[in-house]
């Protein structure tokens, strides 16, 4: 049996052996916190740099502790990795979506920057027309760049994508942001019109032109205001 700590201690290992930008846990462990073993998404910095052998050095890195248990490290290039998130990856999305970050370089620096390129996807979407897809980036911006917050506070980081959820945390930190009671729910509720499954759930039915809209603009003033705040420390 693998637990989150095991998955840790290996996550140690790696940062020490390859300096990577971010290393993922996903799978059973991400979930229930154990498994029979170690799925891993390891994103390494290619730039300038070798890829050979990476396969065989990672495995170097572990041996110990596949005595232990077994290991199933995915190591790509951040080059790879950015292609294929921007495609709309489902193996990439899925583990965005369900895992569980165990390390990331310049983590307040990143999150900030994800938050960056998902406004970007949103107002891209919009132009389009896919007013779900909109709206589901929109509520991604908000939920990086409020994180992006939260960690430079030292909060550890937990797995969730409710926006009334972190805007709560932020009062644990004496950090205040004015946001709308009415915006924190419309976004929310909104952005999961992204699932056909959860269309149900939506209290406005499919998102309209008007919701994308709105969506986007939660999304660009409350970035706004969370740079403004950075800025000023």
């Amino acid at each position: 049996m693998v637990t989150l700590k095991d998955a840790k201690e290996v996550s140690e290992k790696i940062n020490k052996a390859f300096h990577p930008l971010s290393i993922t846990v996903f799978g059973s462990i991400a979930k229930e916190g154990k498994g029979n073993d170690l799925d891993l998404l390891v994103v390494l910095d290619d730039r300038g740099k070798s890829f050979d052998n990476v396969d065989l050095l990672m495995h170097r890195c572990l041996k110990d502790f596949y005595k232990k248990f077994a290991i199933d490290p995915f190591v790509v290039p951040l080059s790879a990795f950015r292609e294929h998130y921007l495609k709309g990856s489902p193996f990439l999305s899925l583990i965005l979506k369900e895992g569980r970050i165990l390390y990331m370089k310049n983590a307040v620096k990143e999150w900030m920057g994800q938050a960056d390129d998902e406004l970007k996807t949103a107002q891209y979407l919009f132009d389009g027309g896919f007013y779900k897809g909109t709206c589901f980036h929109s509520q991604q911006a908000i939920e990086k760049a409020l994180k992006a917050l939260l960690l430079n506070k030292g909060w550890e980081l937990e797995k969730t994508h409710s926006i009334e959820r972190l805007i709560a945390l932020l009062g644990g930190y004496k950090i205040k942001i004015d946001i709308p009671d009415g915006d924190m729910v419309f976004i929310d509720s909104i952005y999961r019109g992204r699932y056909p499954a959860e269309a149900g759930l939506l209290p406005l039915g499919e998102p309209t032109k008007a919701d994308a809209q709105k969506a986007v603009g939660i999304a660009e003033r409350i970035i706004k205001k969370i740079k403004n705040k950075s800025d000023k420390k």
